[in-house]
């Protein structure tokens, strides 16, 4: 009996100490680390992580990234240029080039230099009239479709050229191209346009005789004295004296002469060839031009296009 009593204590004893060690051993491991230590410890990870991230050359993908995945552009020669002449003589030629936008525009055989028949200044003034509105839509219309394909649209002029011009993405090719034809084809050109265009025109010519650097003018006066009275030597911006001689009936009449399929090339990068000359073909309809509706808005006798070389004079302008 008494041996019992012994193994019972001993045994009791035992279990009293391992429950002491247990208490202990579950006392330190949920003992949360300190604060100081905690960000010290994260702050380290972070450099070491930041360093390496930087000691990773350029060839190689970053690790814990997902997976890039790259666009397949097709197989196109983007400097392969295809030309279509229509039956009319009008000119499409694009490039094909991979991406979302394209650009794409009308380049017409116009400019100042074939104005001797004419009060100089009109390239000027339809400049400023261009994208008003047409006899498809208004001018908030025109810019509102512009705006919905999320591009850019402008004209500009040289002594020899007119171009009409938008970027846009590419599902808005007919509709934008739709857009520059009314534009070159079927403006309205209204009296308060008109109005308007003189007035901004004005202060162009106002504000250019005013500026001490006049780039612009200068090279407007060297033509003017290397090709005294012809082609080149006209005025690109209109002169003041012709500022209230300019009309509506002498603007269409330019245009009749000039805005002609054969003098025009509608032209594309990004766009699909075949699609263009699709387009081409439904907007460029000579027969629905704005002085081929209404013959009164043109001159009773337009005056016929200027064939004429370029004459080199030499001598000088004073100013």
């Amino acid at each position: 009996m008494i041996q019992g009593l012994s193994s019972m204590r001993l045994t009791a004893s035992r279990c009293a100490r391992w429950r002491c060690n247990q208490f202990r051993g579950a006392s330190s491991s949920k003992t949360p680390p300190a604060p100081a230590a905690t960000y010290a410890t994260a702050t380290q990870r972070k450099a070491t992580q930041e360093t390496a991230i930087h000691k990773i050359p350029l060839s190689q993908e970053l690790p814990g990234l997902p997976k890039a995945v790259y666009t397949r552009a097709p197989d196109t020669d983007p400097f392969a240029t295809q030309i279509t002449t229509l039956d009319n003589g009008l000119r499409i030629a694009t490039e094909a080039h991979f991406g979302e936008y394209c650009t794409i525009g009308v380049a017409i055989d116009a400019g100042s230099r074939y104005e001797i028949a004419y009060p100089s200044g009109i390239s000027h003034f339809l400049e400023k009239l261009a994208f008003n509105s047409t006899l498809n839509r208004s001018r908030d219309e025109t810019f509102g479709m512009i705006e919905r394909h999320g591009g850019l649209i402008d004209c500009q002029s040289t002594k020899d050229t007119f171009v009409y011009a938008s970027s846009c993405h590419i599902n808005g090719l007919d509709d934008v191209l739709g857009v520059i034809a009314d534009a070159v084809l079927r403006p309205q050109i209204t009296d308060e346009e008109l109005e308007t265009a003189r007035t901004i025109v004005q202060f162009d010519v106002e504000d250019m005789n005013r500026r001490p650097d006049c780039e612009p003018l200068i090279t407007d006066w060297i033509h003017a004295a290397a090709y005294k009275g012809n082609t080149l030597g006209l005025p690109k911006y209109c002169p003041e004296e012709n500022l209230n001689k300019i009309t509506r009936q002498i603007i269409f009449s330019f245009m009749k002469a000039h805005f002609t399929p054969k003098r025009i090339v509608v032209s594309g990068v990004g766009v699909s060839h075949d699609k263009m000359v699709e387009a081409a073909k439904k907007h460029f309809d000579i027969s629905t031009t704005t002085w081929a509706k209404d013959n009164s808005v043109v001159l009773p006798k337009v005056p016929s296009v200027d064939t004429s070389i370029a004459q080199y004079t030499g001598g000088e302008v004073r100013v």
